[in-house]
């Protein structure tokens, strides 16, 4: 059963994302001008000082590290105001996405969660969201049965099992997407060896919460460090 969820959510996510990548490249050729760049591109994803998150051309999951003031989308990514086509945040009950476009009359939602993970699709021009916020302390997620995509809410990296113990023997999956090689890293606690142990600030994460009632995600800033 857990195998299949996972492969029925990959099969998804895979052809969301091909199908708004590619439609974002048609569009971007027809709408987008500026410099142009000869050769291939190292797509990457990086942390600068504080909570200032870098990306790059592509897909990008990202937590926004800080608490901002002014929560919608324009405002929290008015950093690269024109530079991104789609914003996806992942509808917990529903188990699909919401999709967020500037170029949209009407969207699904307009205002960024603080608790929660986003996609990001840049186009071909390099971006930094300066989140320019209130660090966040503890914090504590209510996680439902199914796929979460929970913050990470901090800007220093560290080992994912340092917060998920809090869920132990509640969750099975744990995903970070690369985006340099746009696709996912899956981290599992009955595996002998997982693709990642750690998580950096300003990386987004999906959780598969295995426990059918639900668990708390309990985040302890200082244990962290």
């Amino acid at each position: 059963m857990i195998k299949k969820a996972i492969a029925i959510f990959l099969l998804i996510i895979s052809v969301c994302l091909l199908a708004y990548g590619i439609h974002s490249r048609e569009k971007s050729t027809k709408q987008i001008t500026g410099r142009s760049t000869i050769g291939t591109s190292n797509v990457a994803f990086r942390i600068v000082s504080g909570c200032n998150i870098y990306l790059h051309e592509g897909w990008n999951l990202i937590s926004i590290c800080q608490n901002m003031t002014n929560k919608t989308v324009i405002s929290a990514l008015k950093d690269i105001d024109g530079q991104y086509r789609y914003v996806m945040e992942w509808n917990e009950n529903r188990q699909a996405f919401d999709i967020f476009s500037p170029l949209s009359v009407t969207n699904p939602f307009n205002e960024l969660a603080e608790n929660k993970s986003y996609f990001i699709y840049l186009i071909p021009i390099n971006g930094t969201i300066n989140a320019g916020g209130i660090d966040f302390g503890d914090m504590e997620i209510p996680l439902i049965y199914g796929w979460n995509t929970p913050i990470y809410p901090y800007e220093f990296e560290t080992e994912i099992t340092r917060y998920l113990d809090s869920i132990n023997n509640s969750y099975r999956y744990v995903m970070i997407w690369n985006a340099s090689s746009q696709r996912f890293l899956i981290f599992s606690p009955l595996a002998a060896e997982n693709e990642f142990y750690n998580i950096s600030g300003g990386e987004g994460q999906f959780i598969y919460v295995s426990n059918t009632s639900g668990v708390i995600l309990k985040y302890n800033k200082s244990a962290l460090v």
